[in-house]
C-alpha cells in the first residue's frame, strides 16, 4: 500500500529548480524561488530531514519534485541542494500578541504531527480548534505531546484563528 502511494504521489510531482529565498529553522520551513512564474515553493524542515540535511542556505540552488497543495506548492523530495550563504534567522513576522485579560485554560492534545511541526489543541472556554506550534512547546521546554495529554495553554488571535501563544505543563498554577 505504501507503494501505491508513494507512485501515486510521484505522478503527481514536478521538478522544480529554484534557489532558497528563506530558510528558518525555529519555525521548520521557508520558500523556494523559482523562475517559472508559478510562485514560491514551500520547503518543510521534515522534507529536508528526510535528504540528510537541518537547513537549507539562503540563495542555495535547489531541485525538488514539488506537488500542488491547496496553499500552493510545496516541495516533497529533496533531489539536489547546493552552495548558499548561511544567515542568521530572520526574525519571525507574526508574534502573538498576548491578550492582558486572557487567561491560561486547561488544555488537551487533539493531534499533533512532530514531522509537520504543528497540532491542534482542545481548549477549555474556546470554540473550536486551537493551533499549536512545535515551536511554542519548545519555548516551554516540552520535547513531544500526544493526543488526550493534558496542558495548561494561554490564547490569542493569529493571522489564521485562535493559537497556543504560551504552553505550561499540567502542574502549571
Amino acid at each position: 500500500m505504501a507503494g501505491e502511494c508513494d507512485s501515486s504521489l510521484e505522478e503527481l510531482a514536478a521538478v522544480v529548480e529554484g534557489r532558497v529565498k528563506w530558510f528558518d529553522p525555529s519555525r521548520g520551513y521557508g520558500f523556494i524561488e523559482t523562475g517559472d512564474g508559478l510562485g514560491d515553493v514551500l520547503l518543510h524542515a521534515s522534507r529536508l530531514r528526510m535528504s540528510g540535511r537541518a537547513t537549507a542556505p539562503e540563495g542555495a540552488y535547489v531541485r525538488c519534485l514539488a506537488i500542488n497543495g491547496d496553499k500552493g506548492r510545496q516541495a516533497v523530495e529533496i533531489m539536489s541542494l547546493e552552495g548558499g550563504v548561511e544567515t542568521a534567522p530572520r526574525p519571525r513576522r507574526f508574534h502573538p500578541r498576548r491578550e492582558p485579560e486572557a487567561g491560561v485554560s486547561a488544555a488537551v492534545v487533539k493531534w499533533f504531527d512532530a514531522d509537520r511541526g504543528y497540532g491542534f489543541l482542545d481548549v477549555d472556554g474556546v470554540e473550536g480548534d486551537v493551533f499549536l506550534h512545535a515551536a511554542t512547546l519548545r519555548k516551554a521546554g516540552i520535547d513531544e505531546v500526544h493526543p488526550g495529554e493534558t496542558m495548561q495553554a494561554r490564547c490569542a488571535d493569529g493571522p489564521k484563528g485562535i493559537l497556543a501563544a504560551e504552553v505550561y505543563p499540567k502542574q502549571y498554577v
